[in-house]
């Protein structure tokens, strides 16, 4: 028999567990294919408007993430649902969970690019380093023209070492 106290931390890893698992939509995307020899993209063109290039997709450690968020040389993104970021995430970071990364990225579009000119690194973050969601929203930048880093020891690592937490 399962205790009172014991059922709500059940229902909270429960309810935590699938917010980490990749979505159909996740997926591997086939490549398109390739463009046509007739018609190379010229910069300006229409094509390097409504695609831009993919950024630069990378991963920080602890220390390096550490060093770079003091020094307010981030723009931090916490890649978990909602919920969980309420109830505690790291200092200054903007909630962009998987679910409604596309629709965030649009939104904040001038707010990545102005943290971009001023040197920022974007860095994005989730639960911890089985947790797929952080590389699912760099990605997601990335093939937003946006460079992004994920931090791949995650809220689980910060709150290990002691470091502050909103």
């Amino acid at each position: 028999m399962i205790r009172s106290g014991n059922k709500s931390l059940l229902l909270a890893a429960a309810c935590a567990i699938p917010a980490c698992a990749p979505t159909p939509r996740d997926a591997p995307r086939s490549n398109p294919a390739p463009p046509t020899a007739e018609a190379p993209a010229r910069p300006g063109s229409l094509q390097t408007l409504t695609e831009p290039a993919p950024g630069k997709l990378s991963s920080i450690s602890m220390e390096d993430f550490f060093l770079l968020h003091e020094s307010g040389k981030t723009l931090l993104f916490d890649a978990r649902p909602s919920l969980i970021y309420r109830m505690g995430h790291i200092p200054g970071a903007i909630n962009l969970p998987k679910s409604r990364c596309d629709e965030r990225i649009a939104v904040r579009g001038a707010q990545i690019r102005g943290a971009l000119a001023a040197g920022k690194t974007i860095v994005v973050y989730c639960t911890g380093i089985t947790c797929p969601d952080a590389h699912t929203v760099a990605m997601r930048l990335s093939s937003s023209g946006h460079p992004a880093s994920v931090f791949s020891g995650g809220w689980d690592s910060w709150k290990e070492a002691g470091m502050p937490v909103e």
